[in-house]
């Protein structure tokens, strides 16, 4: 299915569900309840089917702490179903809106939470929180407020992460560079390139710059930026892209002359090349990349192999244009219940999402994974201290998050058509990677793509 098509499908199922969107970032949203009683009074166990993106050792600790949760007691069995991708599912998701194939609970990706609002498919976390007088206080509270809209908590937070620069010590020594202290802006990146080019410490250009657009996102987050206008959509409907900007172009500048004078390597987000940066590392081409933290459990499982012995793994903060003016977003993926669901079904994805929440959770999912605990109690438990201790890398993405401030900069964006804007922007920065468009066209470029995606999406759904 292409991604046109599931635009189609989605608005003719908003035209079928009757939304109508006058204003607002979530206008047209859920009014349904949160039917906790219907768990007790249904047969035991209630089975549900939650969907989910994750791949290879995330994957596996998922699984250990499904069966854990099954196991733990009688009224509730989860089924989990891989649908390979956060795109693949959310694509599946739209479709059975039409078909009437869905889950219970869904992970999706989450940028994706304006278009669930939209769907009106979902029950607001926040209403099951109101019903189970359940708090969100011990929670980070970035992750509480990026899953906020008009004081309405739509998603659970779950698997939350952070964008980590990734480099290898070995190759900073033998360049002359200090492997305890990776770059912290993109300028001192290019310095370290240069000395890593010069020194042969490198086969190839010494960093890998995977093309993936949400990084621009956070660049601008850590500039202080926005990406879109209204406060990124957090006090009215996005309606526009902020992204023409001088900051902007700073960054697609960056970008390109990395590429332009063989200091950068590209690959693709997507497909079976997407973690060919992570890969460069390891083989000795790349000496640097930025991933996210969530790779983290594969990567230390892959170096435990020996596979690759030239490898020292370093791990620090996301570098930006400058520093101490803005931070990272929230980035990973969240759940959503299904009203279409059963209520009594309903009940039971909550009472799952609950677990996977729970403090003990977080700690053993944060370890296995490399995702951000979000429960300030998962930080503190000795499952994660004595963890992050031995293992340092780890904990970057945690306090990146934490000693970011919060502002409508940081916040992330709250955008309907999340996928296609990104397209824009990933359009843009392959333009000059292949085409050779200057950086400053290349911005306006994907800029002007990108509001048009938005104005679409806003005809589509009614927004007036």
């Amino acid at each position: 299915m292409t991604k046109r098509t599931a635009g189609v499908l989605l608005a003719v199922a908003l035209v079928a569900s009757g939304l109508a969107v006058a204003s607002g970032p979530t206008a047209g949203a859920q009014t349904s309840k949160c039917p906790l009683s219907a768990l007790k009074k249904a047969s035991k166990p209630v089975e549900i089917t939650m969907w989910h993106s994750m791949p290879r050792e995330n994957e596996t600790t998922l699984q250990a702490l499904t069966e854990q949760f099954n196991s733990s007691q009688s009224d509730v069995t989860v089924n989990l179903v891989n649908q390979v991708s956060y795109d693949d599912t959310f694509t599946k998701y739209k479709a059975g809106l039409e078909s009437g194939d869905l889950p219970d609970l869904v992970q999706l990706q989450e940028t994706e939470q304006q278009q669930m609002v939209d769907t009106q498919s979902i029950v607001p976390s926040g209403a099951c929180a109101k019903a189970d007088k359940y708090s969100f206080s011990d929670y980070v509270p970035r992750v509480v407020s990026y899953f906020t809209i008009d004081d309405q908590m739509y998603a659970m937070p779950f698997n939350t992460s952070g964008p980590v620069l990734y480099y290898n010590k070995k190759a900073f020594t033998a360049a002359g560079l200090d492997p305890e202290q990776p770059p912290a802006t993109l300028a001192e990146v290019r310095t370290a390139a240069e000395k890593l080019k010069s020194s042969g410490a490198v086969a190839g250009a010494p960093f890998g710059l995977k093309v993936e657009p949400g990084y621009v996102e956070h660049w601008l987050g850590l500039s202080g930026k926005l990406f879109v206008n209204n406060s990124n959509g957090r006090t009215a409907r996005t309606t526009a892209s902020e992204l023409d900007s001088k900051t902007g172009k700073q960054i697609f500048g960056w970008m390109s002359d990395m590429v332009k004078d063989g200091l950068a390597a590209t690959n693709s987000a997507e497909g079976t090349g997407a973690f060919d940066n992570l890969i460069g590392i390891g083989n000795g081409n790349f000496a640097m990349s930025i991933d996210t933290s969530a790779s983290l459990g594969t990567i230390t499982s892959v170096l435990a192999t020996g596979a690759y012995p030239n490898v020292e793994l370093g791990v620090g903060p996301m570098p930006g244009l400058v520093t101490g003016k803005g931070g990272v977003l929230v980035s990973g993926g969240s759940l959503f219940i299904m009203n279409k669901s059963a209520p009594e079904k309903q009940a039971a994805a909550w009472q799952f999402a609950k677990f996977l929440n729970d403090t003990d959770t977080q700690a053993a999912w944060a370890v296995g994974t490399g995702y951000i605990p979000i429960r300030e109690s998962a930080a503190e438990t000795s499952t994660v201290q004595e963890f992050w201790a031995q293992n340092p890398g780890y904990k970057v993405a945690y306090d990146q998050l934490l000693t970011g401030p919060s502002n409508p900069a940081t916040a992330g964006s709250v955008i309907g058509n999340y996928v296609q804007v990104r397209d824009a922007v990933r359009e843009g920065e392959n333009s000059m990677f292949l085409n050779g468009t200057a950086p400053n066209a290349a911005v306006k470029d994907a800029a002007s793509k990108a509001t048009s995606e938005i104005d679409d999406y806003n005809v589509r759904v009614g927004v007036t």
